[in-house]
């Protein structure tokens, strides 16, 4: 159409519009813009606009692992299982990662159960990260992937302590003094206090010069 750009699709597929993806599609020949319609089915997954992946699905051949991975990264279980049960691409370790920092410990046990690509390291990180203990530990039961120090590390920064506490009890990876910089830097003063208690990394002067 003239006057009209390769990412048309994309753009009305994004904000939920249906029927100008529709329109589009029946005006431009959209078999021929394959970049844009992945691009617009991930961008449907993304923002949990089922109908208009099924209408993609239906009328177009592209996609990618990236549907199912947006979808679980913003919680959309009910795209995620559709996605499984209808296209072939699957998704990547993106998905459990991103769910489980995300705090969708259903995604997280839906994946893990019906999928097989599995998760990274970040996933426990990350979660960890954003204080989320029943996914740190639903993953220490049921992965083996475990955690880096970032773990630990993250979750002092952000003030998490219970997290810190179980990952020091239940995880043998431990942290670094970026633990107890963190915390200082951040004013998480009762985290502080327990890692000079029950930890031996210690910190460095970069800790005092951040808390002050």
């Amino acid at each position: 159409i003239e006057g009209c750009s390769r990412t048309a699709t994309t753009s009305a597929a994004s904000p939920g519009h249906l029927d100008i993806v529709k329109w589009l599609g029946n005006c431009m020949h959209i078999s021929e813009y394959e970049d844009d319609n992945s691009q617009a089915m991930t961008e449907a997954t993304r923002n949990g606009h089922l109908d208009i992946v099924k209408w993609l699905h239906e009328n177009t051949s592209e996609g990618s692992t990236y549907a199912m991975d947006e979808a679980a990264e913003n919680n959309h279980l009910d795209i995620v299982k559709w996605l499984h049960h209808n296209r072939s691409e699957g998704c990547s370790t993106f998905a459990i990662d991103t769910a489980a920092e995300n705090g969708y410990l259903d995604i997280v046990k839906w994946l893990s159960i019906n999928r097989n690509e599995g998760c990274t390291a970040r996933a426990m990180d990350m979660a960890a990260s954003g204080g989320r203990l029943e996914i740190v530990k639903w993953l220490h039961f049921n992965w083996n992937e475990g955690c880096t120090t970032d773990a630990m590390d993250f979750a002092a920064r952000n003030g998490k302590l219970e997290v810190v506490k179980w990952l020091s009890a239940n995880r043998s990876e431990g942290c670094t003094v970026a633990a107890m910089d963190g915390a200082a830097e951040y004013g998480q003063l009762d985290v502080v206090k327990w890692f000079h208690t029950n930890r031996s990394e210690g910190c460095t002067v970069t800790a005092m010069n951040d808390a002050a």
